[in-house]
């Protein structure tokens, strides 16, 4: 259960203090009081986004927190989210200036969506015109698969039905691969043989440019070498001075470190050596081969300008690609049969999930029209009649193979129709609460919040209505904000939402009415502002019943 609220800085509740109790809650008070204010502020508490936020720099920052009485079967989301279960949980959202939000449980700080999860698991909370759900689609789905406690089995089918998306995913790929012109096979083919024949190599192209730059500087670079070699091997040359140099060293150990360097000096010119006349070997004037060069080099570059490319190994991938579309076209008729078999297959084990689901869930329809009709008998409609009716269609939804129309009629003798079509608000209302009352018994939820449920009723119709959310209240906290004396009265305990001027500024506030103000309450509810000896004696009768 909510065990109290406290609001500071949203909106018209500046600094307010809720304590809630047991059972049947009513809140009531005048129309802009504050009554959806307070109720959009545990929705914010509870994970809603904050939306339409008026930024303001110089607004103090807004802070929503409550403290629920937990039991211990919701210990496991406690466990799994890493935070601390404690039997008296808090929890905290702060709101600053510019709509930016921090929540905690417990004093850890929590993601969003963990605290979306947390508000799941303990509250329910109907707005208003939440009714309009009796006329959506996705949310009859829900309401079915809840009281049929088919959620393991749509799972199932929903696991199945994204095989077989993927799979239909699949073939529209091949399709729009394979789907080649003969103009556009050839031209890819042709492009594959430009590519293929080139017999293109990594690196090729900077190998060529070296090869090139020696071959036509042979001159420049032979002489280069002959100097190099002079300068390292004759007798008064690099090697013989280093050569005496190292000998002297030796001579005195003072010297050993440094001598061992001069080893590896000497040793590095030796390869320098080495590889200065390896070169000069291999250095012969070449027309032919330099003619050879820069006719592979233009090839190459050739090739790289026309597809746009700047490597080597760019223009090797372009030919991978352009081979793996030619493979695919010429393999097209058989890739498409053999994923069509795969379709068909699939079609068959997503069919077989959906016939599990909708044995499941038909299973239950029985059940709930007979609940729902002894209900709404109690509600004043003694001539109701309700059913769930789906239809298999051959195609396949998140739902389903069906669509699904919820049947109603309010009077004796009428035909059954869609209850968009037929029922009027005060029957919707009455309607919504009777599967609110069958659902409270089978949630996991303990805290049931109704804003004005009871649109479109009144007198005896409404008492009714306030009866069953007492009978509700037995087993699931609840907390109503009406505008009935009828309902009002049936509730446990009574909160007001008034509104007050303070130093030139309108403010809410929420308080807790005692019996005697109960009675004013409810004879206000009853008569307006103008009290009657006649009001407060029903007002009276109506809390003594």
């Amino acid at each position: 259960m909510i065990k109290s609220l406290h609001i500071q800085n949203y909106a018209l509740l500046k600094n307010v203090f809720i304590n809630f109790t047991d059972g049947f809650t009513v809140v009531s008070g005048e129309t802009g009081a504050g009554k959806s204010i307070m109720l959009d502020a545990l929705s914010l508490l509870l994970g809603k986004r904050v939306e339409r936020f008026s930024a303001d720099e110089n607004r103090s920052k807004s802070t929503i927190e409550a403290t629920f009485i937990i039991d211990r079967s919701k210990k496991q989301f406690f466990t799994d989210n890493d935070l601390d279960f404690e039997e008296e949980t808090v929890v905290r959202r702060e709101i600053n200036a510019i709509g930016k939000s921090r929540a905690f449980i417990n004093d850890t700080p929590v993601l969003l969506q963990v605290l979306t999860a947390f508000g799941k698991q303990i509250i329910e909370i109907h707005s208003q015109h939440q009714s309009v759900l009796l006329k959506d689609e996705q949310a009859q789905f829900l309401l079915i698969d809840q009281l049929a406690k088919s959620e393991k089995e749509l799972a199932s089918y929903q696991n199945e039905l994204k095989k077989y998306t993927a799979l239909v995913s699949a073939l529209s790929a091949i399709k729009k691969s394979g789907s080649l012109s003969l103009s556009e096979l050839e031209f890819l083919q042709f492009q594959f043989e430009e590519l293929n024949t080139a017999n293109l190599i990594e690196n090729e192209k900077e190998e060529l440019e070296n090869k090139i730059s020696l071959l036509e500087n042979v001159d420049g670079i032979s002489n280069a070498i002959a100097e190099g070699e002079h300068y390292l091997n004759n007798e008064q040359g690099v090697f013989t001075s280093l050569s005496v140099v190292k000998r002297k060293l030796n001579e005195f150990d003072t010297f050993s470190e440094l001598s061992a360097r001069l080893d590896v000096v000497l040793i590095e010119l030796n390869d320098i050596n080495a590889e200065l006349s390896d070169i000069n070997n291999k250095l012969n004037a070449n027309p032919e081969e330099l003619l050879k060069f820069n006719n592979r080099l233009d090839l190459l570059n050739n090739l790289l300008l026309k597809h746009r490319k700047q490597f080597i190994e760019e223009l090797i991938d372009l030919k991978h690609e352009i081979e793996k579309k030619i493979q695919l076209s010429s393999s097209f008729e058989i890739q498409v049969i053999a994923k069509h078999k795969e379709i068909d297959k699939q079609i068959l084990v997503l069919k077989a999930a959906a016939e599990v689901l909708n044995t499941k869930r038909n299973k239950v329809l029985p059940r709930i029209k007979q609940q729902l009709q002894e209900h709404l008998q109690q509600l004043g409609m003694p001539y109701a009649k309700f059913e769930v009716v789906f239809t298999e269609i051959n195609q396949f939804y998140q739902n389903g193979n069906t669509t699904i129309s919820f049947l109603f009629s309010a009077n004796k003798g009428s035909v059954l129709q869609e209850v968009a079509k037929v029922a009027s608000g005060g029957e919707l209302s009455r309607l919504m609460l009777a599967i609110k009352y069958i659902t409270a018994q089978l949630s996991k939820v303990n805290i049931l919040v109704f804003d004005e449920i009871d649109t479109g009723v009144s007198g005896e119709i409404a008492s009714l209505m306030g009866d069953m959310m007492l009978k509700i209240s037995k087993e699931n906290q609840l907390i109503a904000i009406s505008h009935l004396p009828q309902i009002a009265s049936k509730a446990n305990s009574h909160l007001k939402v008034v509104k007050r001027i303070v130093d030139s500024n309108t403010i809410s506030d929420v308080v807790a009415l005692n019996q005697q103000q109960r009675v004013e309450e409810i004879a206000k509810l009853l008569s307006g502002k103008k009290l009657t000896k006649a009001a407060f004696d029903n007002a009276e009768e109506l809390l003594n019943q």
